[in-house]
């Protein structure tokens, strides 16, 4: 009772008392607003960073894929081109002319150029991957798969740019024409039907690595999603590809096997 009266008489002291632990309340909550300032402003700063590296890779994915598929629409009509310009030439020689009036259009320096592109583009993907490797440490079998397939490819348009380049017509440089009678195209004799045929199956063998290549790309940008946004997007997760036939392989990080 006498306690109660002195602390009711001065009521200063009490006040006093308190003072420290009023203090140390606030320097607490202070601490733990700034712990939690510092955790956000990480997370931020992160996000930011992985949005970077996904629009860096992604850009790079994306011209990747129009290059394959410039490379692609090239390599598969092709052998199109020459079965038609045989078969027209055929109809021709049957009229009595001496070939007909359907002439090659694809030269073998566009078709070297564009086979350039894609592997260059390839090249940038693959670069993509090691200058962020710490950010694609579980890509590494995708990364594999991606350059053995690359090499295939090269070696697949090579071979078949290689065939048919004794069949595809020359353009004439402007400063020759003069010295060969003024002519602009040099055509060349077409294929027969066993080169013909062959043409269609180095041609097929390319197309079906441009496939894969074109596939495993899109499965690139699904992982590289799945890893660089899902946190900015609460843990969403991009579904991976599922192709209509069993035989044909999905790429995915080496985290997602475990």
């Amino acid at each position: 009772m006498y306690i109660l009266e002195f602390f009711d008489d001065h009521s200063w002291l009490t006040t006093l008392l308190m003072v420290p632990s009023t203090v140390g309340l606030a320097v607490w909550q202070i601490n733990r607003q700034f712990r939690n300032t510092i955790k956000a402003q990480k997370t931020n700063k992160l996000d930011e960073l992985h949005l970077s590296i996904y629009k860096e890779i992604a850009e790079k994915i994306e011209i990747c894929q129009k290059t394959l598929s410039k490379a692609y629409a090239t390599t598969l009509s092709t052998p199109s081109f020459f079965e038609i310009k045989v078969l027209e030439d055929n109809k021709a020689r049957a009229s009595g002319l001496s070939e007909s009036v359907h002439s090659i259009l694809q030269r073998y320096p566009a078709i070297a150029a564009e086979q350039s592109d894609a592997m260059n583009s390839l090249a940038d993907v693959l670069f993509m991957m090691d200058k962020y490797e710490i950010t694609f440490t579980d890509f590494a079998t995708m990364k594999l798969h991606i350059r053995e397939s690359s090499t295939k490819l090269s070696a697949a348009m090579s071979a078949f740019h290689s065939y048919i380049l004794q069949y595809l017509p020359m353009d004439v440089k402007a400063d020759d024409q003069i010295a060969i009678g003024g002519i602009k195209i040099i055509n060349q004799s077409m294929p027969d039907a066993t080169a013909l045929a062959k043409i269609r199956i180095l041609s097929n063998a390319a197309v079906e690595l441009n496939m894969d290549l074109t596939s495993y790309l899109h499965d690139l940008r699904i992982e590289a999603q799945n890893v660089l946004l899902s946190p900015i997007f609460s843990g969403k997760q991009a579904p991976k590809r599922v192709p209509g036939d069993s035989r044909f392989h999905v790429l995915t990080r080496d985290a997602a096997k475990k």
